[in-house]
């Protein structure tokens, strides 16, 4: 029967819980170790994170699972808050990693509960998720757009042998992860994938831009070499059309939202750098 709940709690293996953060037994309480009480809201946590975080499956498997079943769940809990109680009294939470991580996760966990509960309060309705979108509608027009790929050279007249080997047919992608400088988009074959204007250097985008689907450029000078080009395909501007970008209107309305509280969090706060020691810092 062990077997049941050692797969459920193998999921916690990494759990620290240390004693500094123990609860007092109280009336909801199922089991103490040592100083530590575990409750019912303790398990269905568990079982919950188990779970994926879906407090409705964690309730089926809790209902469907035996008395000894349960009990079995606890002692491979009690197992894991006795390793914790021992790397406690050894001051392992001391450890300045460790410590770290204690506080910078107890920090993300309830930064996290507090945007989930302030958000239940944000207008997420279809008018609003509209009248956002009708505000902002230049972000979400598709700029033009040209899908390229490029060999980088050291000369003009390697970037020239290059562009007629290309024109003779020999394979493109072949040709860039043997000959390019550029080794980053070499390994892909040359492909830098898709650009938008003002993505790259002038004279880089000038060609590209310039150039029909299929077709190839160069040699072009730029500050990093010369570049042989050929683009792929190309994407016109066009205006977003609500409904296919919905999904990312509501993203954005919800940042929005955020941005707000974060304001209105900031604007009451009280920040202070030292930048003498921050300057100083990695020196």
């Amino acid at each position: 029967m062990r077997r049941f709940a050692a797969a459920v709690a193998l999921a916690f293996s990494l759990l620290v819980v240390p004693t500094t953060l123990a609860l007092a037994a109280g009336p909801d309480s199922l089991m103490k170790v040592g100083g530590d009480s575990v409750s019912e809201d303790d398990l269905l946590y568990l079982l919950t994170q188990k779970a994926g975080g879906n407090k409705a499956v964690a309730g089926m498997v809790l209902s469907g699972m035996t008395l000894e079943e349960k009990k079995d769940f606890l002692k491979d809990i009690a197992d894991l808050l006795l390793v914790s109680q021992a790397a406690a009294r050894k001051g392992i939470q001391l450890d300045p990693g460790v410590a770290a991580k204690l506080r910078w996760d107890a920090v993300n966990t309830l930064a996290k509960a507090y945007v989930e509960r302030m958000s239940a309060g944000w207008d997420l309705n279809e008018k609003a998720i509209k009248k956002y979108f009708e505000a902002h509608r230049e972000n979400y027009i598709t700029k033009e757009a040209v899908h390229v790929r490029h060999i980088l050279a050291e000369n003009e007249p390697e970037a020239r042998t290059l562009l007629l080997q290309a024109l003779s047919g020999e394979d493109f992608g072949e040709l860039a992860a043997k000959f390019s400088k550029d080794q980053g988009s070499a390994e892909r074959g040359g492909d830098l994938g898709w650009i938008q204007k003002g993505d790259t250097v002038p004279e880089f985008e000038q060609a590209a831009f310039s150039t029909p689907k299929g077709g190839f450029a160069g040699p072009v000078r730029s500050e990093y070499g010369w570049h042989v080009i050929q683009v792929l395909d190309r994407r016109p501007e066009s205006e977003g059309v609500y409904e296919a970008v919905k999904n990312q209107v509501v993203r954005d309305l919800q940042q929005s939202y955020l941005e707000e509280a974060l304001a209105s969090l900031r604007k009451d706060a009280t920040l202070s750098i030292d930048e003498k020691k921050l300057e100083a810092l990695g020196k």
